[in-house]
C-alpha cells in the first residue's frame, strides 16, 4: 500500500492538473500538424514555421500555468463562500462563540444560542440597540477590538462587515477573555516590586544625642520591618541605615492609596526633645527583568534624596510620582561630597576645550554669583571660560558692570548669539542654581552640547538628560553660592579669590537666606567666613540690594490687594500696566507678606507679557515648592516660583487655589 502511495507521489505533477497536462499534449500535436501543413502547401523552409510554432507553444504553456496559479489562489475563497452559502446559518447558530448580527446603527437583528445563554433571564434583544449589551457607545467603524463585560464575564469583541445591502450587515463575535485577564492580573500582582529605603542623615540628626542613637535607629528599623511584613515583603540592610526591599506588586497599590503612610509613622520617631528621623524611599515595578526594576528603584531613591528626603518616589515606564516631602531638608554638615564633586568637576573642566557657564532665566544674585564663582575655578584649571547672561536684564546690569571692572572678567560675558558661536565638540556647559535644561538662561545652548554639569540647591524635578555628565544637587544648602564657595574653599585659599567674586558670592547667600534669617546652617556661616577672609564687604554687597524709589510704589500694588486663603495663606495679584521689573518686585512683595501675623505662606502673581509669574514664600510650615510643581514650577521648600502662559490672572489664581487644596488634603 505504501509502495503504491510512493509511486503516486513520484509521478505527481505539482504544477498542472491532468486536464491541463492533456491540453498541453493536444496543443503540442496541433502545433506539429500546423507546421507540417504549412510546409506541405507553402514553398518555405520548415525552420521558420517550426520556430513560430515553438514560440506559440511556449505562450500557450505560460497562459495555462498562469491560469492554474490563479485558480489555486481563488480556490479557498470560492470553497468557503460555497460552504457559507449552504451552511452558514447552521455553523454560526451552533458556534461556541457568542455571535450577534446587527445593522450599521447597532440594532440587533439576531444572535446565536451561545449569546442567548449569556443573556439568560434577559428579554429578547432583537430590535434593541447593541449598546445595551456592550455597555458602550457603538460605532460601526471602530467597534471591533473593544472589550465589554457581559453576565459577569469579560469579553473581547471581534467584528466584521458581511454585507453592503440595505443598511449593511455586521457580525460581532465575542471571545471570553476572563481567564486571560485574571491570569494577567495575577502575574502583575505577583510580579516583584523593588524598593530602596534610606534613613535621612541619621549621623547629623543624632550628633548631640549619641546616647539615644541606638534606640532611635532600632525603632525605625523595627517600623520598616513591620511595614515589610504587612506587604508580605522581605527587607534587608545592605549598608549603614540603608535597606533594599522586595514585595509583591499587589501591595504597592495599597502603599500608593495611603500615600506611603510609613513616612508619617517614621517621622513620629523623635530623638531628644524635637528632632525627628525621616526616610526616603525609591520604588518601581516597571516591566522587564528584576534587574530593570532594581535599576529604576535606584534612580528613584537618588531622586528622593536629591529632592530633600522624607519622601517616596515611585517610577513606572512613563511617569514618576512623588509622595511626602512635607518637612524641610535636614541640614548636612559633611564636606566629603563637596570635595569629591570638586575633584570630578575640575577633571571635566581640564578635558574641555572651553567652558560656558549659565544661570537660570530671569537671573538673580544667587545664579549670577555662582556663575562668576565657577568661572574663577575654571580659570584656575586653565580653561577658556565665558558666562552666558542676558545683558539687557536690569536686575543684573549693576553686577555685570562691577565684574567688568576686573581685568579677568572684562570680556567674559556673552549673549545667546555669541554663546552659540562658541560651541565646539568638546565644549562643557555648567548650569548653576537650577537643574532643568529648559530653565537655563539660553536653553538652546545647553541642549546642543554633549557635556553638561549641574550645581544646584533646589529639589530635583525629574530625571537628568543624557548629556548631563555630572550633577551636584544639595537641597539642604541655603544657596548655589554656598555650594560654589565650598568648592572654591576646597580648591584655593581665600587670599587667591578676587574681592569682586567674593562680594557676588556673599550677595547670593544673603539673597537666598534673607540676610541669614532663613535656611542657614553651619556650612552657610562657614562659607560666609571664607568669603569675608577673601575681602567680601557687607557694606559693598548691601549697595547691590538698594532699589529705586519707584519700585516702592510698584510693590504697594501687591500690598493693597491681599486676600487670606484657608486662614494662613496670603495671595496677591497684579495685572495691567507692568514691565520686567515687576518680576523682582513680586518676589519682594511675597517676602513682605510673609511677615503678616498668622501667615505661613504667601504667593504673588503678576502678568508680564504673555506669562503669569508666580512667587511663593513659606516660613517652613508649608512646602511651596510642591504646590508650584503642580503649575510646572519648582524651587525650594520655602522659596519657589513658576511661569504660566494663560489668558488671565484670575484663571491662574483658580489653578493655584486648586493646587493648594490638593496639597493640604494630602
Amino acid at each position: 500500500m505504501s509502495t503504491r502511495k510512493n509511486k503516486a507521489q513520484k509521478y505527481r505533477i505539482p504544477y498542472a492538473t491532468r486536464v491541463e497536462l492533456s491540453l498541453l499534449v493536444v496543443l503540442a500535436c496541433i502545433n506539429v500538424v500546423a507546421v507540417a501543413l504549412v510546409c506541405e502547401f507553402v514553398e518555405i523552409s520548415a525552420v521558420f514555421p517550426a520556430i513560430i510554432a515553438v514560440l506559440l507553444y511556449l505562450v500557450e504553456v505560460f497562459i495555462i500555468e498562469y491560469n492554474h496559479k490563479s485558480n489555486l489562489k481563488a480556490l479557498p475563497v470560492r470553497s468557503i463562500h460555497s460552504v457559507l452559502s449552504e451552511q452558514s446559518s447552521i455553523v454560526i447558530k451552533n458556534s461556541l462563540y457568542p455571535v450577534i448580527a446587527l445593522d450599521a446603527y447597532g440594532t440587533v437583528l439576531w444572535y446565536n444560542d451561545s449569546m442567548r445563554a449569556i443573556l439568560s433571564g434577559e428579554d429578547t434583544m432583537v430590535g434593541r440597540n447593541v449598546e445595551e449589551i456592550f455597555s458602550a457607545d457603538f460605532d460601526s467603524e471602530s467597534y471591533s477590538g473593544m472589550t465589554t463585560t457581559i453576565g459577569g464575564r469579560l469579553c473581547k469583541v471581534e467584528g466584521f462587515k458581511v454585507s453592503d445591502s440595505g443598511k449593511g450587515l455586521y457580525l460581532a463575535m465575542l471571545a471570553d477573555v476572563t481567564a486571560l485577564s485574571e491570569a494577567e492580573k495575577k502575574y502583575n500582582d505577583e510580579r516583584v516590586a523593588v524598593a530602596y529605603v534610606a534613613i535621612d542623615n541619621v549621623e547629623d540628626v543624632l550628633q548631640y544625642v549619641q546616647e539615644q542613637s541606638r534606640d532611635a535607629v532600632a525603632v525605625v528599623d523595627g517600623k520598616l520591618k513591620k511595614w515589610a511584613e504587612s506587604v508580605n515583603g522581605v527587607i534587608k540592610s545592605y549598608d549603614n541605615d540603608k535597606y533594599v526591599m522586595f514585595f509583591d506588586s499587589m501591595y504597592l497599590d495599597e502603599c500608593i492609596a495611603n500615600r506611603f503612610s510609613i513616612l508619617d509613622e517614621i517621622r513620629d520617631t523623635r530623638v531628644g526633645d524635637s528632632v525627628s528621623l525621616t526616610v526616603s524611599i525609591g520604588v518601581s515595578r516597571v516591566k522587564g527583568s528584576l534587574r530593570d526594576r532594581e535599576l529604576a528603584a535606584k534612580d528613584a531613591i537618588d531622586m528622593a534624596l536629591q529632592r530633600g528626603g522624607d519622601q517616596a518616589v515611585y517610577k513606572t515606564e512613563t511617569t514618576t510620582e512623588y509622595f511626602g516631602g512635607r518637612t524641610k531638608s535636614v541640614y548636612k554638615r559633611a564636606n566629603v561630597k563637596s570635595r569629591t564633586f570638586t575633584n570630578q568637576l575640575t577633571a571635566l573642566i581640564a578635558r574641555a576645550d572651553n567652558v560656558l557657564i549659565m544661570g537660570h532665566r530671569y537671573g538673580d544674585f544667587d545664579s549670577f554669583g555662582a556663575s562668576v564663582g565657577i568661572a574663577r575655578l575654571c580659570m584656575l584649571c586653565g580653561a577658556k571660560t565665558n558666562i552666558a547672561v542676558d545683558m539687557r536684564d536690569k536686575n543684573l546690569q549693576p553686577c555685570i558692570r562691577m565684574m567688568q571692572t576686573t581685568e579677568s572678567y572684562a570680556r567674559m560675558f556673552v549673549d545667546n548669539a555669541e554663546g552659540l558661536d562658541l560651541i565646539g565638540p568638546d565644549t562643557l556647559v555648567i548650569l548653576v542654581d537650577h537643574n532643568a535644561l529648559e530653565r537655563a538662561q539660553f536653553s538652546d545652548i545647553a541642549k546642543k552640547v554633549s557635556r553638561v554639569a549641574v550645581i544646584d540647591h533646589h529639589r530635583k524635578i525629574d530625571k537628568m538628560p543624557e548629556n548631563v555628565r555630572l550633577s551636584y544637587i544639595e537641597p539642604s544648602a541655603s544657596s548655589a553660592c554656598e555650594l560654589v564657595t565650598e568648592m572654591l574653599e576646597n580648591a584655593i585659599s581665600s587670599q587667591s579669590l578676587i574681592k569682586e567674586v567674593a562680594d557676588m558670592l556673599l550677595a547670593g547667600i544673603l539673597l537666598d537666606t534673607k540676610q541669614f534669617t532663613r535656611s542657614t546652617g553651619t556650612r552657610t556661616f562657614g562659607a560666609a567666613q571664607y568669603l569675608r577672609g577673601a575681602g567680601a564687604s557687607p557694606t559693598d554687597v548691601y549697595n547691590l540690594f538698594k532699589t529705586p524709589a519707584a519700585d516702592l510704589s510698584k510693590e504697594a500694588r501687591f500690598h493693597t490687594d491681599i486676600t487670606i486663603y484657608k486662614g494662613n495663606i496670603a495671595i496677591s495679584s497684579c495685572d495691567g500696566d507692568t514691565d520686567e521689573s515687576y518680576r523682582i518686585i513680586a518676589s519682594k512683595a511675597a517676602d513682605k507678606m510673609l511677615t503678616l501675623r498668622d501667615i505661613d505662606a504667601a504667593f504673588t502673581l503678576v502678568r508680564i507679557g504673555e506669562q503669569i509669574h508666580i512667587s511663593g514664600r513659606s516660613n517652613g510650615k508649608i512646602n511651596v515648592q510642591l504646590i508650584l510643581e503642580k503649575l510646572h514650577g519648582g524651587g525650594h521648600f520655602d522659596v519657589a516660583g513658576a511661569q504660566v502662559t494663560a489668558d488671565s490672572v484670575n484663571s491662574v489664581l483658580e489653578t493655584l487655589r486648586a493646587a493648594i487644596d490638593e496639597y493640604l488634603e494630602q
